[in-house]
């Protein structure tokens, strides 16, 4: 934190103290601050080498947490298609907008031809460039920031490698990751796939690849760590949400994840690392309440369903720039798979679709319409079964893929019915299933099963129970405890 005291102060001195002297240019006064400045840096550099040199100690790994050791059911149940419900004072549900709150503005397309870039090529300058979930990134960095780190791990020589790193030309390169991070609007997640993209580019060698993520990540203030074993980096990342699954170790009372298991189900049972970080470094969250400016790179996908003898056709749309960037995304808590919007397209073909079938509905009726589209449009397999490991999916990916499970039902059917419908929504977590309740907008009076939640009467809502209503519980969990996950805020 000091280097952002530093620059504090010396804004702070030369806009409000005017301690420039008489014989000193403002310019001269400028530069030799930003000169002070940069030798803090190099400073704080030479402090953190030899903070590598001597810090590591082994730490044992602890098994990813489990979100629900439940198995979830191989077939789900169906029930008997039931009749409409007679609720002649329910409010009529009318012609759907797209919703202001999810629907961002237009912003300026970021063409393959117009690659995001802050080039200075010089004899002592390399470049790649590479696709991005559709945009071209175009990189010019310092030739030295691609050596080649070695075959042989040791703190000493992870010590060497950040002083090489250090001392080469990197503000540029830092800058020009920090341009895209602002043009495309990357939350955290998005910039650990950047940097690992723009690392594995550079190095082909996945050690010196990782550092210099690592690197990286230091210099844009992300709390990251490295750890090794039997000659192998590992990055180390905190996490704001539990991430599930994953291999972490405990530091500084912190978890911190071993996130390239994302990638390479391996796990490791313990590593070197350090306790301590590099100084300014202390952010990491994963998430931000809206998806990154990616070019459209737009599918479309018809789905038909019956409700009560007559059939709905859907004409549904994903962006799949979206649906590769959430493809290896840390499975976490539920509610963080409905903080990001989906794109505009997919807003747009679900509100389309659906004005067709619940315009002047009750709303009882226009749920269960969305109900039973949710139910039947979608084929049914367990996350295990269809990816080899437990995946949790966002609305839009469950559009994509061929199959889901229960949970991602149950986010698609909550963000259509909160954001779309405009209705309040739970979700329930029983031991192996994952269902949702709804809140109507008045004390609507039809018999079912309901949970009292906050004062409110919300109506359980199964998106994974065929042909059930609104008001009926699978028979599986009928007679279980469940939590209540909240998405009202």
């Amino acid at each position: 934190m000091k280097s952002y005291i530093y620059l504090a102060v010396f804004f702070i001195t030369v806009f409000f103290t005017g301690s420039v002297s008489s014989d000193q240019s403002f310019s001269d006064y400028v530069q030799q601050q930003f000169g002070e400045f940069k030798k803090f840096k190099e400073e704080r550099d030479k402090e953190f080498t030899e903070f590598l040199k001597n810090q590591w100690k082994e730490f044992n790994a602890f098994k990813g947490i489990e979100p629900d050791l439940v198995p979830k059911p191989d077939k789900i149940p169906q029930t008997e298609p039931q009749p409409p419900k007679d609720i002649p004072d329910s409010p009529k549900v009318t012609k759907k907008k797209i919703p202001a709150p999810i629907a961002p503005e237009p912003v300026k397309k970021i063409k393959p031809s117009e690659p995001i870039a802050e080039p200075s090529k010089t004899a002592e300058s390399s470049e790649i460039n590479f696709d991005f979930f559709g945009t071209i990134i175009n990189i010019t960095f310092d030739k030295n920031i691609s050596a080649v780190f070695g075959t042989t791990v040791t703190n000493d020589k992870i010590s060497e490698y950040w002083k090489k790193l250090s001392t080469t030309d990197y503000t540029p390169f830092i800058n020009q990751i920090k341009n895209i991070r602002e043009k495309l609007e990357l939350h955290d997640w998005g910039i650990y796939l950047l940097t690992r993209d723009i690392s594995t580019n550079i190095h082909k060698d996945k050690n010196s690849a990782k550092l210099l993520q690592w690197f990286i990540l230091s210099k844009l203030d992300y709390d990251t760590k490295i750890g090794f074993k039997n000659n192998k980096i590992y990055i180390l990342l905190p996490s704001q949400y539990t991430l599930y699954g994953i291999t972490y170790f405990t530091i500084d009372g912190t978890r911190y994840y071993a996130v390239d298991a994302l990638f390479n189900r391996n796990t490791v049972k313990s590593l070197k690392t350090y306790e301590g970080k590099y100084e300014g470094a202390d952010k990491f969250a994963f998430f931000r309440a809206e998806n990154p400016k990616f070019e459209n790179y737009t599918a479309d996908k018809t789905v038909s369903f019956n409700y009560l003898g007559e059939k709905y056709s859907f004409n549904l749309r994903y962006n799949q720039n979206y649906v590769g960037y959430y493809k290896f995304f840390p499975q976490t808590v539920l509610t963080a798979y409905l903080v990001s919007p989906p794109s505009t397209d997919f807003q747009t073909a679900i509100v389309e679709s659906l004005n067709s079938a619940i315009q002047e509905k009750n709303e009882v009726e226009a749920v269960n319409i969305i109900l039973s589209f949710v139910q039947k449009a979608f084929e049914y397999k367990t996350d295990t079964e269809h990816f080899g490991f437990e995946k949790y999916l966002t609305p839009e990916e469950t559009v994509f893929y061929p199959y889901s499970d229960c949970e991602d039902r149950s986010l698609l059917f909550a963000y259509i019915v909160k954001n779309i419908l405009g209705l309040d929504v739970i979700l329930l977590d029983y031991p192996g299933h994952v269902a949702a309740a709804v809140n109507f907008t008045e004390d609507i009076k039809i018999k079912g099963d309901f949970v009292n939640y906050k004062g409110e009467k919300y109506y359980v809502a199964d998106p994974t129970y065929i042909n059930a209503s609104v008001g009926m519980t699978m028979p599986l969990v009928k007679n279980e405890n469940f939590e209540v996950i909240s998405l009202i805020n």
